[in-house]
């Protein structure tokens, strides 16, 4: 199966911004995918479609798996972690989520991740990127939303 993309990309012609690229690889309830690069940083929001459809996105914008910077999980359903196991764990790709969504990975892919553990209602730093988490209300046991402070724009998952 191909990985049908749509691109974003948001470079301001200002002096000091730098450039955005939001990609959305998937987003439903088949699976939740996004990319989302600056200068500084490389990231996934979420990571629920197969780790082979991720990898052949990112190569469909000449970029790596092993150059992402971390993977943003919003919460523990299999729309959002299904390709998880096989792409962060065997990549040692930081993931950051909530303690209680970790826990709840660990147990559904009984397997090591290098978790980088949040506090929701916390920001934290990933590259230039400044990502404020905030609580969402979903079915899930402790599900967030990030606001992803860029160079050059914010931006709501």
């Amino acid at each position: 199966m191909k990985c049908v993309c749509i691109a974003l990309s948001y470079s301001p012609n200002l002096p000091g911004m730098g450039s955005v690229r939001l990609t959305i690889f998937a987003s439903g309830s088949a699976g939740n995918v996004a990319y989302l690069e600056t200068s500084g940083a490389r990231l996934l929001i979420d990571c629920g479609i197969s780790a082979k459809r991720i990898r052949e996105g990112l190569l469909s914008l000449d970029r790596t798996p092993e150059r992402l910077d971390g993977i943003l999980i919003t919460h523990e359903h299999s729309d959002h972690i299904r390709g998880l196991r096989v792409f962060a764990s065997k990549l040692g790709i930081p993931v950051y989520c909530n303690r209680h969504t970790a826990a709840e990975i660990h147990r559904i892919h009984d397997t090591k991740f290098n978790f980088r553990i949040i506090e929701t209602g916390r920001d934290f730093q990933v590259g230039d990127l400044t990502v404020d988490t905030f609580p969402i209300p979903h079915d899930a046991i402790d599900p967030i939303g990030f606001v992803l402070h860029t160079p050059a724009a914010q931006i709501g998952f």
